[in-house]
């Protein structure tokens, strides 16, 4: 997996005297899934089947801990400025990390319990 993902945003931001257009998060680590916990979980639906229910306070969370920081970069607090459509790919970035690993861990389940025949 990728250690980190970086957004391009749809423009230049300026806040608290920094100014940026894309944001750098790294990887989420045991720490971070031990402090905050799963992002979503799958509830039964009403009509039937599952729905997955998105913990949005926990992404943020993540994005906050996970946002690469340093002198000219942007803090955690200066993504309140972010438009919509910057604020949604933040949390499709974050996202990713787990559809990643778990796509990874399945990988792995598979090809240490392969079929028999």
């Amino acid at each position: 997996m990728s250690g980190e993902r970086t957004i391009r945003l749809s423009r230049r931001y300026e806040a608290h005297g920094r100014t940026f257009d894309s944001l750098t998060f790294r990887e989420p680590k045991m720490a971070d899934f031990e402090t905050i916990g799963e992002i979503a979980e799958r509830q039964p639906s009403p009509t039937g089947g599952e729905m997955i229910l998105y913990h949005d306070d926990r992404i943020w969370l993540y994005c906050s801990r996970l946002l690469k920081r340093g002198d000219e970069l942007p803090s955690a607090s200066d993504l309140a400025e972010l438009a919509l459509v910057d604020a949604i790919a933040v949390k499709e970035a974050i996202s990713g990390f787990f559809t990643q690993a778990r796509a990874k861990s399945s990988e792995a389940s598979s090809s240490e319990n392969p079929p028999t025949s």
